[in-house]
This record gives C-alpha cells, structure tokens and sequence, in this order.
C-alpha cells in the first residue's frame, strides 16, 4: 500500500501556492488567487480542488493523508466551516482543515514558538501567538476597510496620488508610470479602469515602487505613510499582548521581497517596537500549511 499524500496549500489575493509530498521529493504547484471574500466559496473551492488533483496526478493518484489550507479572507468561522464542507466532499472525504492564510505563515515563522508576523502582499494583516497559544490580530480588514502598506493600498495611493496632480495638486513621476505600464494617460482613462473595467489596485504598486526607487518625492511619501500605518498596527497589538507575546517580529508576503519596500517596513517597525528583533520568516507560509497537513494523520 503506498503512503498517504500530505497538501499544503498557501492560498493569497493574487496566487495560490501548494506544497505536496509523499515523501520525498516534494512536489510545487501555482495556481490563481483565492480570497474568499472576494470571490465567495464556491470559486475559492473550484480553484483549491484544482490544484489540489492536479498534486494527486503528480502523483499517481495517491490517497490524501491530510490537506490544509490558509485561505485569504477566511477570518470568520462561517466562511471556513463552508470551505471545509465543500472540499471534503470533493476529495471524497480526505482530511481536510481551513483555517486563515496568516495561520499558516505563523506556523512557518515560529513552529510551536509565540511571536508576531506581518503578512503583506495583496492585503495585509498582523498576526500573533502567546507562548500559551493564543493568536491575537490587528488589521486584515480587506480592501475597503483596512490592509494598510499592502500592494492594493499602495495602488490606491497611487492613483489618487496621479488624479491629484491632474487636479493640481503636487507633481510626480507616477503619472507617466500609469500611463507606460496601462495606458491610462487622463483621470477619465483611470476612473474607467477602475470603476468599470475592475483594474486591481495591487497591479499598481510596482509604479509606486519603481517611482520610489528614481528617487520620487510624492511616491516616497506615499511608501512611508502606508508602512507607518502599518507599523502602527503592529505597536498597537503589541501593547496589548503585553508580555505575554515574546519579543520577536517576523515578515513574510510578496512585497517584502522588495528592497524599497522591506527598507521602509523595517524602519517603521523599528520605530512602533523598539528593543524588538526584527526578521524575514525563514519558511514560506505553504511550508507551515504543509506541516499542519501532517499533523492531521495524527489527531
């Protein structure tokens, strides 16, 4: 009989990542984003199961031993539990756990330490354990509501940052940035695109952070401003964890790769948590939701 087939799955705004094994080697898959506010459970599910048969082909077939899933905007215990169902019964029963996309790239952090983590990427949140294993958050809110420093609230600043200068107001490169990379070249052309074409704000950060890296005075701004707001929220979760979260941050998340970018993060943590050690996480959030597939064989 051969052995069970164990899937992780990291599922963001923009792409969805799955980490499969049988063993060893391990098997990598990408796939479209899930978010599941966004696209509502039915289409989060349709792509999940997709991969995840397309990780089962990979290996000829194999039975699930376990799969778990951190799935973008599964906060509420309603939106998880549908997900769950559904997926079990695509997968004929396989185990299977849902949980939201900032537990899995916690687990990739720390294992079974405490600590705090930001997630930035499409959206962003702040995540943290106890050293007793309560999880506490700040922020995470979506894209009308919150997700301060994320790629969709960067895009955002950007444009109304151009929308403004058409209007009058301070001059920038972000403007022909627009228009280089969308052909958006007027505040008609851009209010287009977003009201009624459904342009996503978070394919406008690169503009943002190409600008910031010539040297860009109103784009530097807006980076600083987004990540304060950010930091901002990671201070207030510090203070009210109190001692009972240890002293150490971890970042993960797309846009932290970037050097502009992670420069200003960190310099804005530093400043919310002074005496703090700061890093990039070690693992990639797929890695963790892998590890909490294996522990269901042994519930």
């Amino acid at each position: 009989m051969s052995s069970p087939l164990f899937v992780g799955i990291d599922a963001g705004g923009t792409k969805t990542a799955l980490l499969a094994t049988q063993g060893k080697p391990p098997v990598r898959l990408t796939g479209p984003g899930a978010q599941v506010l966004r696209d509502g459970p039915e289409a989060a599910v349709a792509t999940l199961t997709s991969l995840i048969k397309e990780a089962q082909d990979a290996f000829d077939g194999a039975a699930l031993g376990g799969v778990a899933v951190g799935l973008a905007g599964a906060g509420r215990a309603e939106q998880r539990d549908a997900v769950t169902q559904a997926l079990k019964t695509q997968l004929d029963g396989a185990p299977v756990v849902v949980t939201h996309d900032a537990d899995v790239a916690l687990e990739a952090a720390y294992h079974s330490e405490g600590g705090a983590l930001v997630v930035v990427g499409t959206g962003s949140m702040v995540y943290a354990r106890t050293d007793e294993g309560e999880t506490l958050r700040a922020g995470g809110w979506g894209a009308l509501l919150g997700d301060d420093g994320s790629g969709t609230a960067l895009g955002r600043a950007t444009l109304r940052a151009v929308l403004a200068s058409y209007d009058g107001g301070p001059p920038s490169t972000l403007a022909e940035g627009v228009a280089k990379r969308f052909g958006l070249d007027s505040a008609e052309a851009i209010i287009s695109a977003v009201y009624l074409d459904g342009l996503p704000l978070s394919d406008v950060a690169p503009v943002l952070l190409d600008a910031v890296e010539d040297d860009d005075w109103v784009a530097s701004s807006i980076l600083t401003r987004e990540t304060n707001a950010l930091g901002q929220q990671v201070g207030w979760l510090a203070t009210r964890a109190g001692d009972t979260v240890p002293k150490q941050l971890a970042y993960t998340g797309g846009l932290t790769n970037e050097t502009a970018y992670r420069a200003s993060l960190t310099a804005a943590l530093e400043r919310h948590l002074p005496g703090w050690t700061l890093r990039a996480s070690q693992e990639e959030p797929v890695e963790g939701a892998l590890a909490m597939a294996k522990r269901l064989a042994r519930a």
